[in-house]
């Protein structure tokens, strides 16, 4: 468990619910948005962006989504991909605003708040904790439902549940199958699955209904593989 982690944990021990009380002021320094490779961007991150800035959803991603394994998950993850030549989140403006504000990724709008789901007998509950951060003031007082403001906390939780629900699901039933598939046969259905997850939507359309059907969908690809095993081990 590296410090990070050991940190999280931690603070978990102390959560804050949606109407509880935090401190904290923005300085708008901007440097919360540089040099970050711990930004994860999730479909509804991505979806957003696109729609931003009037992309294609494929688009969106190649520019500014890294895929990749997560280590102890084996989930694919994406996170939002800092400029080459000054560390720099290629959204934010030279005045350190960010430009694609109202859309920005949850991550960002959450700042300095983290968000955690925990699930129990098949409820996902949601709630935040506050993360040390050199950089504001605490002479404010907040909420994360005041917090988000604009960012509509209602709607952001029950997609962020959804996605965790998948997430938790579907890394399970990866750490289990991928040690018995062939190397290739493996990353073939790591890319099916994130081809799925990130970029099966209509950007127009609610998403919420659309991310559940792609977290069954990935499901069913995953099944289909499980079948395969069995049919080849018992012949």
């Amino acid at each position: 468990m590296n410090d990070r982690q050991k940190m999280v944990e931690e603070l978990m021990h102390h959560p804050l619910k949606s109407d509880d009380e935090f401190l904290f002021r923005c300085d708008q320094c901007g440097e919360c948005c540089k040099d970050r490779a711990d930004i994860l961007l999730s479909p509804f991150d991505l979806c957003r962006i696109s729609k931003a800035l009037e992309e294609p959803l494929p688009d969106a991603m190649d520019k500014y989504g890294f895929l990749f394994l997560g280590e102890t998950s084996k989930f694919p993850l994406v996170s939002l991909v800092m400029r080459e030549d000054n560390g720099r989140c290629p959204f934010l403006n030279d005045d350190n605003r960010c430009g694609i504000h109202m859309y920005k990724p949850s991550v960002c709008a959450l700042f300095p708040l983290g968000r955690c789901a925990s699930r129990q007998n098949d409820r996902t509950d949601i709630f935040y904790i506050l993360q040390p951060t050199d950089c504001g003031y605490d002479d404010e007082i907040h909420t994360p439902r005041e917090w988000m403001g604009g960012f509509n906390l209602e709607e952001s939780e029950q997609w962020f549940a959804a996605w965790q629900d998948i997430v938790m699901e579907i890394s399970e039933r990866i750490r289990e199958i991928l040690p018995k598939l062939p190397g290739e046969l493996g990353n073939e259905m790591l890319s099916g699955i994130a081809q799925i997850l990130y970029l099966r939507y209509h950007v127009d359309q609610p998403l919420l209904p659309q991310v559940k059907e792609n977290g069954i969908l990935a499901g069913k690809m995953i099944s289909m593989l499980e079948n395969t095993i069995m049919t080849y081990q018992k012949s």
